[in-house]
């Protein structure tokens, strides 16, 4: 149920008469969220690759990354339901609770560690204040999710053009007061390593949300235009991606130029631009948080709903309580302390969002109705789906072997190891698939 001025839908089926979102919006929505006041920390981290070489980095990457992200994003046209309801066909309830608890952690951890990181950016800007700033983001960035995809939908569209107006103005400053300097980058790019780290920093650490946003776009018919089909199927993918390659440049210009990345800061002691960048930062900061915080509550409702009947307010009351405690966890500095943890997770989300893809084409065949995500688990074999878990924790492990140094230096110059792992996870499911279907075939004819 859906009330007028609070989402309360939950992880039920958006009704079809609410499910009008453009690819415009779509895309909105997923550039707003990855255009946060850190992403141009991606032009430091890859400092030494230059202008030409980091603007190929991004275009490879999203290469690489758009088509099982692109899945998971249609998955949401073509059931109206986020991804930790669909995960039980592929990994089982039992599975798909442990997943969306552990996920839940890792959504609210980020939402803490943002708002602590733009406290801490408008406290440079804005000092003497004291927690004041992360009080001010913590509760506004939860009332908005608060309200639910309506409202936020609004938000993103009606801010959009602020955000914008507001780093264009820094960047006029930056250019206008600084030597402008483009980094050459001549030295030689580990493209593997490189494409991995910008994929686990924007495209596939938010592609299993994708859904999240999608159930709320028009659904997917066998008779839509070409030009709607393929509009829908890159929205999300391009609008992660686009700011990555903007704000990375604007980050790596940044450096070159002043030796700070983040022109926010180098705006600091001027009235007005320091002002237009405390703007810019709490939206930056507020856009890329309601993308944490919200589908963090719906993966809570998600966990919820496998013990316990779901209640009307469940969501408002979720996201209240969600948003809250991270705040007082980012007032606390307390977070700090599990951003190792948030990261170890971070590794599972390659081989996750592959096998979700693969399972929902190839497996299910994108023919699994509502329903049956919400049908009671026939016994533990079906509860615990050992052959999609198995593949996961192989994936994981495959995937850890690079950063342990267990790779050789050339494949991950050349490979992204985390894509290789995703895909060699993919192949283990397939296997362990068939042969199951073999075993089940040799009971029926004995």
């Amino acid at each position: 149920m859906a009330s007028a001025s609070v989402e309360t839908i939950g992880v039920s089926a958006i009704p079809e008469a609410q499910r009008s979102m453009p690819p415009a919006t779509l895309f909105t929505i997923w550039g707003l969220a990855s255009a946060s006041a850190t992403t141009p920390v991606i032009g430091l981290l890859l400092y030494d690759l230059g202008v030409l070489n980091f603007c190929i980095a991004v275009v490879l990457a999203t290469l690489v990354g758009i088509v099982p992200a692109a899945i998971l994003s249609e998955q949401g046209r073509e059931v109206p339901l986020i991804s930790m309801i669909t995960a039980r066909a592929t990994f089982g309830r039992g599975g798909a609770f442990v997943l969306a608890f552990i996920y839940t952690l890792t959504g609210a951890g980020w939402f803490g560690l943002n708002t602590d990181v733009g406290g801490q950016i408008l406290s440079t800007l804005y000092p003497g204040y004291g927690s004041l700033w992360y009080w001010l983001l913590g509760i506004g960035q939860t009332l908005l999710v608060f309200a639910g995809m309506k409202w936020l939908e609004w938000f993103y569209k009606y801010t959009a053009l602020i955000f914008i107006v507001c780093y264009v103005v820094l960047t006029y400053y930056m250019v206008s007061r600084y030597d402008f300097s483009l980094p050459s980058g001549d030295g030689p790019v580990a493209w593997g390593t490189t494409i991995d780290l910008i994929l686990s920093f924007s495209l596939l650490a938010w592609a299993y949300e994708f859904s999240t946003v999608s159930r709320f776009c028009r659904p997917a018919t066998a008779n839509e235009s070409r030009s709607s089909r393929v509009s829908y199927f890159a929205a999300a993918t391009l609008g992660v991606m686009a700011p990555v390659l903007v704000m990375g440049l604007l980050g790596l210009v940044a450096k070159a130029s002043t030796g700070e990345w983040n022109i926010a800061l180098i705006a600091k002691d001027l009235p007005l631009t320091g002002a237009l960048a405390a703007l810019g930062v709490i939206l930056a900061i507020a856009h890329t948080n309601a993308m944490n915080l919200y589908p963090a509550v719906l993966k809570l409702l998600a966990a919820g709903e496998t013990v316990r009947q779901p209640r009307r307010f469940d969501q408002p009351v979720a996201a209240l309580a969600l948003g809250l405690t991270a705040t007082i966890l980012a007032v606390s500095n307390i977070l700090s302390y599990v951003e190792p943890f948030l990261l170890f997770i971070g590794s599972f989300l390659f081989p996750f969002s592959f096998l979700m893809a693969f399972d929902w084409v190839v497996v299910q065949k994108r023919r699994t109705s509502v329903a049956e995500f919400f049908a009671p688990a026939d016994g533990l074999a079906d509860l615990f789906r050992v052959r999609a878990l198995t593949a996961l924790i192989f994936g994981i492990l495959v995937s850890s072997l690079d950063p342990l140094g267990w790779i050789p230096a050339w494949v991950t110059a050349w490979l992204p190891w985390s894509v290789v792992a995703s895909l060699l996870a993919c192949a283990l499911y397939a296997v362990l698939l068939r042969f199951e279907a073999a075993r089940q075939q040799s009971q029926q004819t004995a």
